[in-house]
């Protein structure tokens, strides 16, 4: 099914993959390398998953969430149904910490309340514990990873602006997503960032060094659905060994009552 982002065809999913993991994400370095100049690409936004012990929105409550720089939701095309999203004005060490709950997570959990919208809110994790202000809610959607339930901005994670994530190279937590030119093809996109992606790794051979690492460039809308394909692969396997046993014991029943009729006089 289409997914209800703007553009979709548009926008791209970036992996550095190791063998046998498709999760390995990037670095801060590796995001600033693979960003710079390029001609295909209109913009890139970066997501890093994160879990959140979340205070102020009801009972204390542990979220999956995600910390995105301020080109994030332009890049992946979403709107919100209430209030605003993170924009650029969210980003670097000085903004206010702010938060979005995606659609599922305001409906199921908070009952849609529309008061929502303003309310501070602390945000905890491993590296510390930060105030946010909700100030939208995403439409519905396929957020990725699809469990997210909250998206903040990167202040809201000290570790974040931390000089181990800013410029270490090998600090890889951060997903890739870009949105192509509307003149662009995919051929092309893959081509510019692969290209990009060669000379980063020739240009640090020591942090690249037989690591297995292959980078890889696949539309969004394929990416979301590629676990869901897996799925219906074995459920279609499934549902074919089933059908192959019921023949089988139907097969079986027949030549049954065949070997026991008694023979016609």
């Amino acid at each position: 099914r289409p997914l209800v982002n703007r553009d979709e065809a548009r926008l791209l999913y970036l992996c550095q993959c190791a063998r046998g993991n498709n999760d390995v994400s990037f670095s801060v370095p590796e995001v600033n390398d693979l960003s710079a100049n390029l001609k295909s690409i209109q913009s890139i936004g970066t997501l890093s998953p994160l879990d959140f012990t979340v205070v102020g929105l009801g009972d204390a409550r542990t979220l999956t969430a995600g910390v995105v720089d301020g080109n994030y939701f332009n890049v992946v095309g979403l709107r919100p149904v209430l209030g605003r999203l993170i924009g650029p004005s969210d980003d670097g060490p000085n903004a206010p910490g702010v938060a979005v709950l995606t659609y599922k997570f305001w409906v199921a959990t908070l009952h849609s309340d529309p008061s929502v919208i303003g309310k501070t809110i602390r945000l905890g994790s491993f590296q510390g514990t930060r105030s946010a202000t909700v100030i939208g809610v995403l439409q519905p959607s396929v957020p990725y990873p699809v469990e997210t339930e909250i998206i903040a901005n990167i202040v809201t994670s000290p570790h974040h602006l931390s000089a181990t994530m800013v410029t270490g190279r090998l600090h890889r937590m951060t997903e890739v997503f870009a949105r192509m030119k509307p003149d662009s093809t995919l051929e092309s996109a893959r081509a510019e960032l692969t290209a990009k992606y060669q000379a980063m790794r020739t240009a640090h051979p020591n942090d690249y060094k037989d690591n297995g690492l292959r980078f890889t460039v696949t539309r969004m809308h394929d990416q979301i659905n590629s676990r869901a394909n897996t799925v219906l692969w074995v459920l279609l396997a499934a549902s074919g060994l089933l059908f192959l046993i019921a023949c089988s014991n139907v097969a079986n029943l027949f030549l049954a009552r065949t070997v026991r009729r008694e023979p016609e006089l």
